[in-house]
């Protein structure tokens, strides 16, 4: 598999005050809801403190999800061009095998409850203006950078 670019997104948490506009852009954009726990990234808040972690998928060079999916390439896949890991709903039987397999805690993937599919972070793949999160940030704390970057 040839991939030209690698990129995923990062978070700085020295500018981001966990407001949760790309929470709720992000759902809204994937499922015409506004509901954080529907959204591709989560931000964890603790309570006491206004200490917070941004999570989202890093689109692993090497993607145990990918490897983990009874049906890869077929409901979970990645662009050759870009390497992005994503999840074709249509395809997907909800089995959770990719959520176990995921290196990272909490998991960058989830079951959604409605439709029983999986989900994460596809860096809105296929929308011309990229990642609705990015676009929709105030604070400009998250943004897109390529692995070869690093």
């Amino acid at each position: 598999m040839m991939i030209q670019e690698r990129t995923h997104i990062i978070h700085d948490q020295n500018v981001c005050t966990a407001c949760g506009i790309c929470e709720l852009m992000c759902s809204l954009y994937h499922e015409d809801m506004y509901n954080p726990s529907l959204s591709r990234s989560r931000i964890i808040r603790q309570p006491f403190t206004a200490d917070h972690e941004y999570y989202v998928c890093q689109h692993c060079e090497s993607p145990e999800c990918y490897e983990a999916c009874p049906l890869k390439d077929s409901a979970l896949c990645i662009d050759p061009t870009t390497g992005i890991v994503y999840i074709n709903e249509d395809k997907c039987t909800g089995c959770g095998e990719c959520v176990n397999a995921c290196l990272f805690d909490p998991p960058r993937i989830n079951i959604n409850p409605k439709s029983n599919v999986a989900f994460k972070c596809d860096l809105c793949k296929g929308r011309d203006d990229g990642s609705i999160c990015i676009e929709y940030c105030p604070f400009q704390a998250i943004i897109l950078e390529s692995k070869d970057e690093r």
